[in-house]
């Protein structure tokens, strides 16, 4: 995390340097050599990228045509376990040391369903899948996670499910200890959270995540599509209070965003000012959620396309967003995790708009796993805006609003976001909306994550003479935009055509990615 100090030294030698060479333009962002806002260094946060949905898209490579049955329930399931080998890793294009290079330092890459042998909580690698990892099993795990070390990661994470309990749970934290592994995704089981009084007892550096299962869409989708108010006594808010990490669990490729949206603002509803509530919420591949709404990630997209016959179908990302063609915001949300980390939903308050959005879509073959909804129009709703620690942004629009949500964090750092909806005659589009935010006295810096046709951040303080520098959080060039935002008083109103100029500044080629900038006022 970087503090006050060290940003404001960061930022004003940027400032220094870009009057001194007067690099200024009307139409397009200055750049300067000054150093660039986001630190080298990584946050901390126990994110990760989850080898499942990447599992899920190998089989049918090879075949002139693929029923997407095949891919559904256990015999999807059964085709991705057997997916998970040492070849797909580290043989030539392996995932290990072709995925997120930039990033690759900030996340754990964590193996799913498929690593063990002999069932889903052994703790054992398996030797036929993985043969060149020999020796006793402790000796497997150390080389495997020293072969992803020392491809730029920051470690590795593993998978388990419905572990056996007892003394048998010991097994995983005398592995973990001995292999270095410091994260485990538990998939249900632990109902008694056996494996945190194991790790409490032993003092092992072992961060553990529990979900509670759900269904990849909310409520009464044929409705309103609501997950419904969780007050203290309920088991999600039991397991959020015993875990590290508590995860929001699967969703639809194409209603992610209102599914995830509303299971937050629920979560952290029931949490607000619960002393007992440590953990973390991981709100899965939503990653522009994640970094303005002070969650983690658990990010399972990939850059794999085009690989199978025809309709090219994957269960997990398809549809009109295109997700898989979005590799850069995923380095955009990690990155501005450097500069403010997520933070418990136990503290501070939380804002959740009356005003509910409902998203729709209707389900063919291939773009879900839950039979039910193939063929049927689900209605998924949440709400309108989403504060945490700051007041609701206010929304103006002409018809149809975005999704809206901010975070004021503790350094004083703010992030706001707007994302698209989904409706079935117009997917995944961005209704043109101004967004005003009361950022109070907040000193910033000030994430900006996806499309606005304004955007306005009101301060407790006049911003006269003030200089506003922004940078494209997948780069590492500052720039100076005085001259294209417009200051009033205490007001910053920012063009929508200059948050993506910056915001995407360092797109990569093809990337559909919305954009993600910093933004710090000197």
């Amino acid at each position: 995390m970087l503090d006050r100090r060290g940003f404001l030294r960061t930022v004003a030698g940027a400032a220094v340097l870009s009057q001194a060479k007067g690099l200024f333009a009307s139409t397009v962002p200055s750049r300067s050599a000054g150093p660039n806002l986001v630190p080298d260094k990584p946050s901390g946060a126990p994110n990760y990228w989850c080898t499942w949905a990447a599992q899920n898209y190998m089989y049918g490579h090879d075949l002139e045509n693929l029923d997407p049955e095949a891919l559904e329930g256990e015999s999807g399931s059964k085709l991705a376990n057997e997916a998970m080998t040492e070849k797909v890793l580290f043989g030539e294009g392996g995932w290990v040391n072709s995925f997120f290079p930039e990033i690759r330092k900030d996340l754990y890459l964590l193996l799913d369903d498929g690593w063990q042998a002999g069932g889903t909580a052994t703790f054992e690698l398996d030797a036929i899948k993985f043969p060149d990892f020999t020796g006793p099993f402790e000796s497997r795990l150390r080389k495997l996670n020293s072969a992803i070390e020392t491809a730029g990661w920051r470690s590795t994470a593993l998978w388990c499910r419905n572990t056996p309990g007892g003394d048998a749970d010991q097994r995983l934290e005398v592995r973990s200890e001995s292999a270095a592994i410091k994260y485990w995704k538990v998939d249900i089981g632990d109902p008694t959270f056996n494996l945190v009084r194991l790790r409490d007892e032993t003092h092992i550096p072992l961060t553990l995540e529990h979900v509670h299962g759900e269904l990849p869409v909310n409520g009464d989708w044929k409705k309103d599509g609501r997950f419904g108010t969780q007050v203290r006594d309920s088991k999600r808010m039991e397991i959020l209070r015993h875990t590290d990490v508590y995860r929001t669990y699967d969703v639809t490729s194409i209603l992610s965003l209102p599914t995830t949206l509303d299971r937050l603002a629920e979560m952290l509803k029931g949490a607000e000012g619960d002393s007992e509530v440590h953990g973390l919420l991981n709100v899965e591949d939503e990653v522009y959620v994640a970094a303005a709404m002070g969650c983690t990630m658990g990010i399972l997209r990939h850059p794999l396309t085009g690989l199978r016959p025809g309709k090219d179908v994957d269960l997990f990302f398809n549809g009109p967003r295109q997700a898989k063609r979005r590799m850069d915001e995923v380095v955009r949300a990690v990155r501005w995790q450097r500069i403010a980390p997520p933070f418990s939903p136990g503290s501070g308050s939380v804002h959740v708009s009356d005003e509910i959005l409902t998203d729709t879509w209707k389900f063919e073959r291939g773009q879900a796993w839950q039979t039910e909804l193939i063929g049927a129009t689900v209605r998924q709703g949440a709400p309108a805006s989403i504060g945490r620690n700051i007041g609701l942004p206010e929304v103006r629009a002409k018809g149809d609003k975005p999704f809206v949500f901010a975070t004021r964090f503790s350094n004083g750092a703010v992030a706001i976001a707007a994302q698209e909806r989904t409706q079935v005659v117009n997917a995944w589009y961005m209704p043109a909306a101004e967004v005003i935010l009361d950022v109070s006295d907040a000193p910033g810096p000030f994430g900006v994550f996806g499309e606005f046709d304004k955007l306005t951040l009101n301060f407790a303080r006049s911003l006269k003479g003030k200089r506003i520098l922004a940078q494209d959080l997948a780069g590492d060039e500052v720039h100076d935009i005085s001259n294209q935002v417009l200051v009033r008083g205490t007001s910053l109103r920012i063009p929508g055509r200059v948050v993506r100029k910056v915001g995407l500044q360092k797109a990569t080629a093809g990337d559909l990615s919305a954009p993600g900038l910093v933004i710090a006022v000197l």
